[in-house]
């Protein structure tokens, strides 16, 4: 594809995303993002042949970079220690959510993320496929690791949930937590500090899941 056309396409995708996040998948309209991406109906028409394309294309454009730029073992070993990989994909997700390098957490694309988590769209269902899905059988090996056999999958499904669960309250709920507990709204500075203790507190009910057992 020529650098022109390519840059045309990207710039359609980068401007949907974001009004995608404000507006919704309903709201949003193919006129709209074509005049804010100075591109013309016809060019989103020929690049992803209709809403429902451009959609699914955004959608594969905000895993894709973001799982490439912060995978779940964050370049960790694959022998390292339970415990090293579970604060890895802990890491990854704070980035990978909040970071302005990932999705941004309520702004931009991260808004486009949350609506997707609370009224998914049919194009969801292959993300889940291609991405969540993978994501959580990755943690669910580390947190198997860390438990040991005698725990029953089940279980390890609760604790996995329960891990995902909070980084996203984190990245999803900083209205509340603003107004709750304002030295904890997860702003880059501090996305290490946060994460190190949704670490910490997971090996702890890990632990004692492993313990009642």
């Amino acid at each position: 594809m020529p650098e022109n056309r390519m840059r045309t396409r990207e710039r359609i995708i980068e401007v949907a995303g974001d009004i995608f996040g404000v507006e919704g998948f309903k709201a949003a309209t193919i006129r709209k993002i074509a005049e804010a991406a100075d591109a013309n109906v016809a060019s989103i028409n020929y690049y992803f042949r209709d809403k429902d394309g451009l959609y699914a294309e955004v959608l594969e454009e905000i895993f894709a970079s973001g799982f490439k730029r912060f995978p779940s073992d964050m370049g960790l070993s694959p022998d390292s220690s339970p415990e090293e990989r579970l604060k890895a994909f802990i890491m990854g997700m704070f980035l990978r959510l909040m970071s302005s390098d990932g999705w941004g957490g309520i702004s931009g694309k991260g808004r486009l993320l949350a609506k997707e988590l609370m009224e998914p769209t049919p194009a969801f269902g292959w993300v889940v496929e291609k991405y969540i899905r993978p994501h959580k059988n990755i943690l669910i090996a580390i947190l198997s690791d860390l438990a040991g056999d005698d725990v029953e999958i089940s279980r390890l499904h609760l604790c996995a949930i329960s891990v995902i669960s909070q980084c996203i309250y984190y990245a999803f709920a900083t209205p509340v937590i603003q107004k709750i507990a304002p030295e904890f709204i997860p702003l880059e500075d501090n996305l290490e500090r946060l994460a190190n203790h949704v670490w910490l507190f997971s090996l702890g009910g890990i632990r004692n899941i492993k313990e009642i057992s």
